[in-house]
């Protein structure tokens, strides 16, 4: 409404003024008055142009008068374009800053994230180690128990140490009895049964070679300390990878008692890599030996580093290596044509892990 009445005036005021113009004009044409010394014509010419040009201002004044919209156009148009080009620019700074501050929150919900994993892990880990505080708790009970049941069996380890020294060896001191392999896929129940059945091997290994435990005792052949096993179990479940158990021999044993077995652990990984010298000696055929004497030698040797490695060892029990007789029946052979000094040397075939049992060996003679 009040664009339609500002036109309106100027259309009213321009019309007036074009009108009081005509009539003026027509009146200099009639009586050919001039002005500033000019024709008649030129008079009226120019009294049309002052027309024209009072009909621009008025029409200026007008809506400089009415609206202040249009003085602010008029009279302030070069602020009003450096304050909108000054405009632009902060709009596009807030627009970096905004996508900074979307590229930062969205990083900041990342971390959260993180944050909220890595808190969940260390609830699940503080879990689990009060789970093995309980157990080596209870642990430390069982073996609080198993010292008073060692202070009752000391009579009879007295007693058997003087008919060890007179009698026969069922097992020497550190002697590997039997030894197993514990999957890493197992859970924790499933390692105990696996264990408890390899103790019941063990168990009969050591009862058919004459070892004896009371009627009482949980094993017929074997002593095993309260509290072994759950700290076994725990232990795989923290070795990542297949892990080799070996139950051995606590010290020398004779028949007719307790086989005093604790156990050893070791993750399962390569332990023996291909051309390794597992033993070696220096033959000499003018020493006055034979070949095959030191061909056992080295072998048993050898058989003590792999053992002494955690090698597993093969379910009859014969040895940790295997030689081929074919290598040690060429070495005998060879032997009758040296002259003069030779190394022996027991040599890995292939690359062997704890678990490939036995370590395959192959014969070589060096000048």
């Amino acid at each position: 409404m009040y664009g339609f009445t500002l036109i309106l005036t100027l259309v009213i005021v321009g019309g007036v003024i074009a009108y009081i113009g005509d009539r003026l004009g027509m009146h200099v044409g009639r009586k050919k008055l001039t002005l500033f010394g000019l024709r008649p014509k030129h008079t009226s010419i120019l009294v049309t142009i002052v027309t024209g040009v009072l009909i621009s201002a008025a029409s200026i004044g007008v809506l400089s008068i009415a609206s202040l919209d249009v003085r602010t156009a008029l009279f302030n148009m070069k602020e009003i374009q450096d304050e909108l080009q000054g405009l632009q620019q902060d709009y596009v700074l807030m627009e970096a800053q905004r996508d900074a501050a979307e590229q930062g929150l969205k990083e900041a919900e990342e971390s959260y994230q993180r944050i909220l994993l890595d808190l969940a892990e260390a609830e699940a880990s503080v879990l689990d180690l009060r789970e093995q505080a309980a157990l080596l708790q209870e642990e430390v009970v069982a073996l609080e128990a198993a010292a008073d049941l060692l202070m009752e069996s000391y009579d009879i380890v007295e007693t058997g140490w003087w008919q060890m020294r007179m009698a026969d060896i069922a097992f020497n001191a550190s002697e590997v009895i039997l030894t197993t392999v514990v999957s890493k896929e197992f859970s924790r129940e499933e390692i105990r049964i696996h264990l408890e059945q390899f103790m019941q091997e063990v168990d009969e290994v050591a009862y058919r070679r004459g070892a004896r435990a009371a009627d009482s005792d949980r094993y017929r052949a074997v002593f095993l300390q309260p509290g072994v096993l759950d700290f076994v179990v725990e232990d795989i479940r923290l070795t990542p990878g297949d892990v080799i158990v070996r139950a051995v021999s606590e010290g020398n044993s004779i028949p007719g008692v307790p086989v005093l077995v604790y156990l050893e652990t070791y993750p399962d990984q390569m332990v023996f890599s291909k051309d390794t010298v597992l033993a070696a000696s220096t033959w000499d055929p003018a020493s006055g030996m034979d070949m095959d004497f030191v061909i056992l030698l080295i072998t048993e040797d050898a058989n003590r580093a792999a053992l002494n490695a955690g090698m597993s060892l093969s379910r009859d029990r014969s040895a940790a290596i295997r030689l081929p007789g074919s290598d040690f029946q060429n070495a005998i052979i060879a032997s009758r044509e040296i002259k003069g000094p030779v190394e022996v040397r027991l040599v890995v075939a292939e690359d062997t892990w704890r678990s490939q049992t036995p370590v395959e060996l192959y014969l070589d003679i060096v000048p």
